[in-house]
This record gives C-alpha cells, structure tokens and sequence, in this order.
C-alpha cells in the first residue's frame, strides 16, 4: 500500500495466486484488511482464513500462518519480525515501479534464490503485467521447509 491506500485491486491477480495455492492444497491466512478486498471479489473462500487480530495484534494472520505451515498474503503489514522466519515466498509484482510504504529488506531478499517465475496479463489495463516469482530460502543441508509466506508484490 501507499499513504494507507491499496494499489492494485486487480480481481485476476488475486484468482491466480489463490489457484497456485488451490494446487499446493496449502491454508492461506489474511489480515481484515486482505479481506475487505477477496470478499468484495468473491474470492474469500474455504480455503482463505481471515485473522481479525482485534486484541491480539494487525500481525496476528502471519503467527496463524507460522502454526498452520500455512500462507500469509502480506499487503500492509510489516514483516521484519517475521523474516527469520520464511523460508519460501511467493511475490508478485508489476511491470512498473509505484511508491510503498513498507519494502522488504533488500539484504534479506539477497538470502533468496528464483525457483519458478511467471508472467501474466492483469485486468485493469491492457500493458499491466504481473511477475510471479517463487523464491527459496539459500540454505544448504535443511530439511525442514518452516514458514511460508506471499506477498502482493506491490510493496517489492
């Protein structure tokens, strides 16, 4: 997000990373905010867990993912506590750059390593095109795959 306004409300972005997700048959856990946006799509389905974290805490959604070994569709929530953590992100992003309010550390991205990449056409205008990019943690002799996250590259 940018000035605490969503950038991109594009309806096919969010269809494919919930279909990517769909064939992992893997959780994904989501903020009220992430919400507002699937629901007004009609993409908040079984397989989409809202985290109200009214009481809790905004990053509540990314603790649930942590136990679940589940997703965590990450907007407008800052995930520096958390980068330990992941070990495999799924990051889509534009053909463009737009300014953000939170960036993931460019030293923390350098510990990653491209494992899949692909392109597609967005809906909201014919030269918007999305990259989505899985990328792994460089770790040499660990088993345990631990956390999972994805993040609306919009805040690369």
């Amino acid at each position: 997000s940018f000035n605490k306004r969503r950038q991109s409300r594009d309806k096919k972005m969010r269809e494919h990373m919930l279909g990517v997700l769909r064939g992992e048959g893997a959780g994904l856990f989501v903020n009220a905010y992430s919400a507002k946006a699937l629901q007004s799509d009609g993409l908040l389905t079984d397989e989409v867990t809202a985290v109200d974290g009214a009481g809790v805490g905004e990053d509540e959604f990314l603790e649930t993912a942590d136990k679940e070994n589940g997703w965590a569709f990450v907007e407008n929530t800052d995930i520096t506590g958390y980068l330990d953590r992941i070990d495999e992100m799924i990051v889509y992003h534009w053909n463009r750059l737009y300014l953000s309010d939170l960036k993931l550390p460019a030293s923390f991205l350098k510990g990653f390593r491209t494992v899949a990449k692909e392109q597609f056409s967005g809906t909201s205008h014919d030269s918007m095109h999305y990259t989505r990019m899985v990328r792994i943690r460089r770790r040499t002799g660990r088993k345990n795959r631990g956390s999972r996250g994805t993040a609306n590259g919009e805040n690369r």
